[in-house]
C-alpha cells in the first residue's frame, strides 16, 4: 500500500505543478490581449474561454495536493475550543462527508462526461471545443480527491482507536 500512496503524492504533486503551469499561461495570456488591446485596439477572442477552462482544470488539478498539504482555508472558532478527542473526531467526520461528497461528484462527473461523449456536445464559442475534452478533469480530480479524504478518514480512524 506504501507504493500505491507514494505514487498517489507523486501524482499530486505533479498535478498541483501542472496547475501552476497553466496559471502561469493564463496570466500570459490576459496580459498578451491587455497590452494587444491597449496598443493596437485588436484582442484576442480565443483568450476568454481559454481562461474559463483553465481555471475549471487548476481546480481540479490542484485541490487533491492543497487537500493534503491541509491548505485550504478553515473556520476554527468553535474547533480550537474542542479537546483532543472531540478534534479527532469531528476531523474523522468530516473526511468521510467530504470523501462521500467527492465520490458523488465523481459519479456526476462521469454521468456528464458519458452524455457530452455520447451526444458529441461542443462548445462553440470563438473556439469550438469538445465538452468532454473539457470536463474530463472533473472525474479525475474528484476521484483523486475521494481518495485523498478515504486517506484521511482512514488515518483519522486508526488514531481514534489507538488513543480510544
Amino acid at each position: 500500500m506504501k507504493g500505491f500512496w507514494k505514487f498517489f503524492d507523486r501524482l499530486s504533486d505533479f498535478m498541483a505543478a501542472l496547475a501552476g503551469c497553466i496559471l502561469v499561461v493564463i496570466t500570459a495570456a490576459v496580459c498578451y490581449t491587455i497590452f494587444m488591446r491597449f496598443l493596437f485596439r485588436q484582442t484576442s477572442i480565443w483568450i476568454i474561454p481559454l481562461c474559463e477552462y483553465s481555471l475549471l482544470w487548476i481546480v481540479f488539478l490542484g485541490t487533491t495536493w492543497l487537500l493534503r498539504e491541509k491548505g485550504h482555508i478553515t473556520t476554527d472558532i468553535l474547533y480550537v475550543h474542542l479537546s483532543g478527542r472531540a478534534r479527532k473526531h469531528l476531523d474523522f467526520i468530516m473526511a468521510v462527508v467530504g470523501c462521500l461528497t467527492c465520490a458523488l461528484l465523481f459519479g456526476l462527473g462521469i454521468s456528464h462526461l458519458y452524455d457530452c461523449f455520447i451526444n458529441a456536445v461542443t462548445d462553440v464559442r470563438s473556439l469550438t471545443v469538445s465538452k468532454a475534452a473539457v470536463f474530463v478533469i472533473v472525474p479525475i480530480g474528484s476521484c483523486l480527491l475521494t481518495l485523498q479524504f478515504l486517506r484521511m478518514a482512514w488515518g483519522g480512524w486508526t488514531d481514534i482507536k489507538k488513543t480510544g
